[in-house]
């Protein structure tokens, strides 16, 4: 998986901190957003031809088509007085996109309590907080910009991305990169039609609300934001520098598609030249209960999506699986919604409690 495509990946199924930006508390977060947003719409009113080569590599939405039952995969971890259901899901799905089953429904009404990653009530003000103080630290700070450490040949390409995805330059080009790339890849796939909205924590989440049942965190996002951004970015400017030559700056779902052709289609085959690739074959797979096609092994392709998986998949896990350990001391049932790609691969949720001796069983 080339590293551009990645990031829709990582922003889908474990990551969305692009959508925070704009709707951070930070009063000058928000002033200084709205401002350039102005001034670059603009800029670009004034340049018809420029505008018309951003509105062509925008994305357009993607109609869902579905042609099975939805059967996701889900785990169950039990001792003598607990239960806890371990689902993987999608933080941002198209409208419409089915993905329940009887199956997932009962368990639904049967458990007492559901964990997510970090709620919205817990994550808002945590993460909310940390992203404006991170934007007003960028702003502030005479630093290095992306576009000044990649190659000349390329910058253009680059700004082409934010444009593309209607995100301020000036943010773009100045936020640390992964968080750039992630906020870029997160809206490439909202304007495929993937959003949160009907991604599957926030609709758990007003059900379980709705219920007036309790909703719980397994961990705080800020601290693995943090992790994240304090990998060194000079392997993800080399990668990124490189995937842009092969790129001809034109259409922007050529760049963010995996760039060596081996997308599949809706139904798990492969896709000819001359098909269409369906941006959602990775949610079809999860929705069917397959998730080999998730493709979070093939992060460690290189040195900085290894440091990547190590922090977002690996450390992440095994703190997960002590967590579930101890859950299990508190008598209840539980159903535990976190992104899919934790339990797909050589470290998934799984085989970290395998290693501490429990096992977690498949029912589906």
């Amino acid at each position: 998986m080339k590293l551009i495509a990645s990031c829709i990946t990582l922003s889908a199924l474990l990551l969305a901190p692009g959508a925070i930006a704009q709707d951070c508390d930070n009063q000058v977060c928000k002033s200084e957003w709205r401002a350039l947003k102005k001034e670059q719409k603009k800029a670009q009113a004034g340049e018809t031809a420029g505008l018309a080569e951003q509105v062509a590599a925008r994305p357009t939405p993607v109609p869902v088509v579905q042609n099975y039952e939805p059967n996701p995969a889900i785990w169950r971890l039990a001792d003598s007085d607990t239960t806890i259901y371990m689902f993987g899901t999608f933080h941002v799905l198209p409208e419409g996109f089915e993905w329940r089953s009887d199956a997932f429904n009962t368990i639904v009404g049967e458990v007492d309590e559901l964990v997510v990653e970090t709620s919205d009530d817990d994550g808002e003000a945590a993460v909310g907080k940390f992203v404006a103080d991170l934007l007003v630290k960028t702003m502030s700070d005479d630093r290095v910009t992306i576009s000044e450490r990649l190659s000349e040949a390329n910058r253009e390409k680059w700004f082409t991305i934010g444009d593309g995805v209607d995100m301020p330059r000036e943010f773009f080009d100045r936020m640390p990169l992964m968080l750039s790339l992630l906020g870029a890849g997160l809206s490439f796939g909202e304007a495929q039609g993937s959003v949160s909205e009907y991604g599957v924590e926030t609709v758990l989440e007003a059900e379980f609300k709705a219920a007036d049942k309790p909703i719980g965190s397994i961990e705080d996002s800020s601290v693995v934001m943090a992790a994240l951004l304090g990998i060194d970015e000079d392997g993800l400017i080399k990668e990124l520098d490189e995937e842009l030559s092969k790129w001809d700056g034109k259409n922007l779902a050529d760049f963010f598609e995996d760039l060596d052709g081996t997308a599949a289609a809706g139904d798990g085959t492969a896709v000819t030249e001359t098909e269409t690739r369906d941006p959602f074959s990775s949610e079809h797979s999860w929705a069917q209960g397959i998730l080999e096609d998730l493709g979070m092994e093939e992060m460690k392709e290189s040195e900085f999506g290894r440091q990547v998986y190590q922090v977002l998949l690996t450390d992440r896990n095994r703190a997960w699986a002590e967590w579930l350990e101890n859950r299990l001391g508190q008598p209840g049932t539980i159903l535990l919604a976190v992104g899919a790609g934790h339990f797909e691969g050589n470290d998934s949720v799984q085989k970290m409690l395998t290693e501490r001796g429990l096992y977690a069983e498949r029912l589906h």
